[in-house]
């Protein structure tokens, strides 16, 4: 009996140990719950820092705190550490959730490889999955795995034939095939679903322009302007026209709008330099160009420029220091370059120098045929031996005779006159 008695004390006390282990365990798990709560009410307040304080100090329910620190740094674009956290809370419970976050955050540190694993895995069970589907083609198209991104996004235009996106992706992929017309007719289809689709606007407009239908061109960058009439590169796009058919101020007024939005962009001001400079405003064509110098040193033909500007302005001196500048700094085809330095030494009478020069332009680029006469009719006034100006004006005349009209009138009136 007291033996009984005894283990019936040790089961009581073994009882209440156990009870009381399980309401200190649901205290602290609804303490944690609580630091969920306190945590989320401080992140819709913007304190993400007290957030993630309150998150890291919590040690249960891992899998669940360890996931919201990664939704953090995620939505403050910090994806190293959102990784970080995703991957932990995965070492404690294997979540669906948890894995499209990471592979989302692989996408966005460009780990694309990663992201496809994750993704490929996830529709072998998930196949109706659209949503995942079409993020997963995307990324075979960064990967340049043409053949799978065309195949997922072929699926999907038939699945859902209200999605623009999927023609407009298929348009991508046949522009970096390099079959344009692919690329066009997907870009219309892409249109013909929905014609609000910027992206697909742009395209057509820009498509349009390179193969130089510049009446369709136009209708697509009007199209698009009025849907958004700050879109920066439909704007470049009608800049470039009006710049091309010489409605410089217009292009002007356009460009100081797209300078407000992105200032010290450079493609602004080389084109507000170029059209200040047309309109003969010297000083404002000039202090746009050196703004484009400074961010990019590498670009010669803003040199080329400023000495443009200076030649107008009559210093030579400075014109001469920008095109030699621009010669050295340049590593593509320097002929303007060249040519724009003989110009200054000709106007000197610096006949010697200036030939070496044209000739320099000529080899940087054979076709310029206004320099190639320069050369012929420099080389005439300076040598007394003709026959280096005969062979000159022959040359010309050979590469020329369709093209240059007007030089043609000095260069051949007849074989006779020519040989003399």
């Amino acid at each position: 009996f007291c033996l009984s008695r005894g283990l019936g004390d040790v089961y009581k006390r073994q009882k209440n140990i156990c009870i009381l282990i399980l309401v200190c365990m649901s205290i602290k798990v609804g303490a944690q719950t609580s630091t969920f709560s306190h945590a989320d009410s401080l992140l819709a307040k913007g304190k993400y820092r007290l957030a993630l304080a309150n998150l890291k100090s919590i040690d249960t329910l891992q899998d669940i705190s360890t996931y919201k620190v990664g939704n953090i740094y995620a939505s403050i674009d910090d994806y190293k550490n959102a990784i970080v956290f995703y991957k932990k809370s995965l070492e404690h419970t294997q979540s669906s959730k948890v894995q499209l976050s990471l592979a989302k955050a692989f996408h966005k540190v460009k780990k694309y490889k990663d992201a496809i694993n994750i993704y490929e895995t996830f529709l072998e069970t998930n196949a109706d999955n659209l949503l995942i589907t079409y993020q997963l083609g995307k990324l075979y198209f960064s990967v340049n795995n043409l053949k799978k991104a065309t195949e997922i996004f072929k699926i999907l235009s038939e699945e859902d034939v209200t999605n623009p996106n999927y023609h407009y992706q298929l348009g991508l992929i046949a522009a970096r095939k390099g079959d344009g017309n692919a690329m066009l007719d997907n870009f219309l289809n892409a249109y013909e679903v929905d014609k609000t689709h910027i992206k697909t606007v742009y395209q057509l407009a820009k498509t349009f322009a390179l193969i130089r239908k510049k009446d369709s061109s136009n209708l697509f960058i009007e199209k698009g302007l009025h849907l958004d009439s700050l879109h920066i590169n439909l704007n470049k796009l009608k800049i470039n026209e009006l710049y091309r058919d010489e409605k410089y101020n217009e292009a002007i007024s356009r460009l100081k709008m797209l300078d407000s939005l992105s200032p010290n962009d450079l493609y602004n001001k080389k084109m507000l330099g170029r059209s200040y400079f047309n309109i003969d405003s010297l000083n404002l064509a000039e202090a746009n160009f050196k703004i484009a110098k400074i961010i990019d040193k590498e670009d010669f033909k803003i040199l080329t420029y400023l000495g443009h500007i200076y030649k107008a302005k009559k210093d030579s001196r400075k014109a001469m220091v920008s095109y030699l500048r621009a010669t050295k700094v340049g590593a593509k085809e320097r002929s303007e370059e060249y040519f724009s330095l003989a110009t200054i030494y000709l106007e000197r009478k610096e006949y010697s120098i200036a030939i070496k020069l044209l000739k320099k332009a000529v080899d940087e680029n054979i076709r310029k045929h206004k320099i190639k006469y320069q050369l012929a009719i420099t080389s005439d006034s300076f040598y007394k031996d003709k026959k280096i100006a005969y062979n000159l004006y022959e040359g010309y005349l050979m590469l020329f005779e369709e093209k240059d009209k007007d030089c043609l009138l000095y260069t051949s009136p007849s074989p006779r006159d020519r040989q003399k």
